[in-house]
């Protein structure tokens, strides 16, 4: 059975007996955090950033799976400018873990998988097929003045791009339309289109596209 061990990035300067409760160790912040399992994940501590990040608030059920080991977290959030996981451990400092450490993280339920070098949450996965979607920030500079030169500060804005991994294991980009995802399944394309329509699913929602896929695996199954 997997060890799970409780994580929490505390606010105090020095450990005192209510730490060794909690099951916590914590040296070299600056460096590293080490759990009370010899477990050690390397890291960066920074200031607070004005990245974008998945939850408003930090206080979040997080497990993190680092090989055969899972522990859980809290105090965790993911940041979706760096695409990366971080605690934050006072009110103007965070630790940001490093992802090559990192299998995959759940966070309130959300799970993300490292793909790459890059993390997705996972939409669907069943045996060889995956529905991924990255979560992205797309900037916008400010526009410009009828006199020149440019007015108003840029913009920043969360997107999400996505990917249908099949069972041959390729990465296909797709959109949330219908063009874009029957062309991944082609020698499946009437089944799949026959089956949105009798159950009145739209290929622009993330959880009827969810459905199409279950249906289309186990049909192929």
């Amino acid at each position: 059975m997997k060890k799970i061990a409780t994580l929490a990035l505390l606010l105090l300067i020095g450990l005192n007996a209510s730490v060794a409760q909690k099951r916590v160790t914590i040296k070299k912040i600056e460096s590293r955090l080490i759990t009370n399992e010899g477990i050690e994940f390397v890291g960066t501590l920074r200031d607070k950033n004005s990245d974008h990040y998945m939850f408003p608030r930090w206080s979040n059920n997080g497990v993190l799976y680092v090989g055969q080991e899972v522990y859980g977290i809290g105090n965790i959030n993911f940041n979706i400018t760096t695409n990366a996981i971080d605690s934050r451990i006072a009110k103007d400092k965070l630790f940001m873990f490093n992802s090559s450490d990192v299998d995959s993280i759940s966070i309130n339920n959300h799970l993300f998988k490292k793909v790459g070098n890059l993390f997705y949450e996972v939409l669907f996965e069943k045996e060889n097929s995956m529905f991924l979607k990255k979560y992205d920030i797309k900037y916008e500079a400010g526009h410009e003045g009828r006199m020149g030169g440019v007015t108003g500060p840029s913009q920043t804005s969360v997107i999400f791009r996505y990917v249908v991994v099949d069972p041959e294991r390729k990465m296909n980009r797709v959109e949330l339309n219908k063009k874009s995802i029957l062309e991944v399944f082609q020698n499946k394309k009437e089944v799949l289109e026959s089956y949105a329509k009798k159950k009145n699913l739209s290929f622009r929602k993330e959880e009827d596209i969810v459905k199409m896929l279950e249906y289309i695996s186990d049909y192929s199954s």
